[in-house]
């Protein structure tokens, strides 16, 4: 890979697909190892990290919504990829933007590539209003050449909940490097990849809680897949017939 890709790419914040393992079908849901965390709040930060991939993702030439970028993150967020410094790719140093400088230095790659990022496997911690999840994901993109290339790597992300609400607070990701450096151990991978992320063998509700379709995973957080604003649960945890914003149906 050209350095110039792997400097846009590493810029852009390109946020691997294992195999069925008995250990990992046999480990606990979050829910299970966490349950004094409310459904809620576990739903809610699935459907931001859900939204944090889904606002930079999209096919070649297909603009990317600023504004829905920018809703992730609490104020004071940072971005910050870690970026060789060296030919052999054995000295990194830090390199730290907001969300708008991000969006500034990576809208024409995500938009000229057309650069779709997922998560590919998740490693999450919860305690009180923060958060903590080891997030990896595989991203493909289209290069100047108009050949696929795909990338992986691992996006550490620190949530909080601010006003009842779960957002992004910062952002660090490592990723693969060419030549086999740097491969994401097969331990934080707990999706394989097909025509979709399909969950592992887990509980019902663990199933429901990471189904593909996005809207329904932002249903299931309170954010409503018409007007995109949260909205609160019921007091028992379900969700409303309609959305109380926009009284679109749910």
């Amino acid at each position: 890979m050209p350095k110039k890709t792997i400097l846009a790419l590493a810029a852009a914040g390109v946020l691997s697909a294992g195999g069925w393992g008995a250990y990992e079908m046999l480990q606990p849901t979050d829910a299970e190892r966490m349950p004094e965390i409310a459904a809620e709040d576990l739903a809610a930060i699935d459907a931001l990290i859900t939204e944090t991939y889904a606002s930079i993702s999209g096919p070649v030439g297909q603009k990317r919504d600023r504004e829905r970028m920018a809703a992730v993150f609490a104020e004071g967020a940072t971005l910050t990829s870690m970026q060789p410094t060296s030919r052999e790719f054995k000295e990194f140093t830090p390199s730290s933007m907001t969300p708008a400088e991000y969006a500034d230095r990576s809208l024409d790659f995500l938009e000229n590539m057309g650069f779709t990022e997922a998560e590919i496997g998740r490693t999450l911690e919860v305690y009180g209003t923060v958060a903590h999840a080891f997030s990896a994901y595989e991203g493909h993109f289209t290069n100047a050449q108009g050949e696929p290339q795909m990338v992986k790597g691992i996006n550490s992300m620190q949530m909080i909940k601010v006003n009842g609400e779960w957002k992004m607070y910062t952002i660090l990701w490592d990723q693969q490097w060419p030549e086999g450096r740097n491969p994401v151990p097969q331990r934080y991978i707990t999706w394989q990849d097909g025509d979709g992320l399909v969950p592992k063998k887990q509980a019902e509700d663990d199933v429901a809680l990471h189904a593909v379709d996005p809207d329904a995973r932002r249903v299931l957080a309170g954010q409503c897949p018409h007007c995109e604003k949260f909205y609160p649960l019921l007091s028992n945890g379900t969700k409303p017939d309609e959305c109380p914003i926009c009284d679109e149906k749910l």
